[in-house]
């Protein structure tokens, strides 16, 4: 049964369809925060997809946010950097009644995002608050000196995810994080498959 759906998990994901089992849905009792992070223009459809399953009240972006236009090094790219920034938040602000929030990355373009988001609310990186959740909100991995109960970022695959001093610690370059707001519990979804390429990224297994 195993070999089943990760056979049927793989397909979907090779057409950019995710494939959420019966098993895992019933757990999610929500509402939930879904975190994403680095998400290069092929992705878009199987985010946009999975939100549609799962009907997030929040979605959190931690940045690099056209992630296949590594803009910080290439800025002439601006333009394609624009057209991916307008179909990523037509594709969550217009199709999703969730809270937006976008954090900056090193690979993205503040005034582009100003003008091109309806809807989205653009975070400097800090603390958070979300139905009596506290989280920590940043592009990259930092130790905050305040309290919380989640710290999100992206950039690079490490740290993995991590559990320290009663902080969980989740990495959305590696997974689609779900957090259940209702109890606590966080999911973890794959990317589609060729996520890590179209980033650039091919990188040694990690443990988690």
């Amino acid at each position: 049964m195993k070999f089943i759906e990760e056979a049927q998990e793989g397909i979907l994901s090779f057409f950019n369809y995710p494939y959420i089992n019966k098993e895992l849905l019933s757990q999610i009792k929500g509402p939930i925060i879904l975190h994403i992070s680095d998400t290069p223009l092929s992705s878009y459809n199987y985010i946009f997809r999975l939100i549609n399953i799962l009907k997030p009240k929040y979605i959190i972006h931690t940045g690099d946010m056209v992630d296949n236009v590594k803009l910080e090094i290439r800025r002439n790219r601006l333009d394609c950097y624009r057209q991916g920034i307008e179909r990523l938040t037509e594709g969550l602000e217009n199709n999703s009644p969730s809270k937006i929030f976008y954090v900056m990355g090193n690979h993205d373009h503040l005034k582009t995002v100003k003008r091109t988001t309806k809807k989205g609310i653009i975070l400097p990186e800090g603390s958070l608050e979300l139905d009596d959740f506290h989280l920590n909100v940043s592009h990259y991995f930092k130790e905050f000196p305040y309290k919380a109960d989640f710290n999100l970022y992206g950039h690079s695959p490490v740290p993995g995810h991590h559990s320290e001093n009663g902080i969980n610690g989740l990495n959305g370059l590696l997974n689609i994080n779900i957090i259940d707001l209702s109890n606590g519990n966080v999911f973890h979804i794959k990317y589609p498959i060729g996520t890590n390429s179209a980033r650039g990224m091919e990188f040694k297994r990690i443990k988690l």
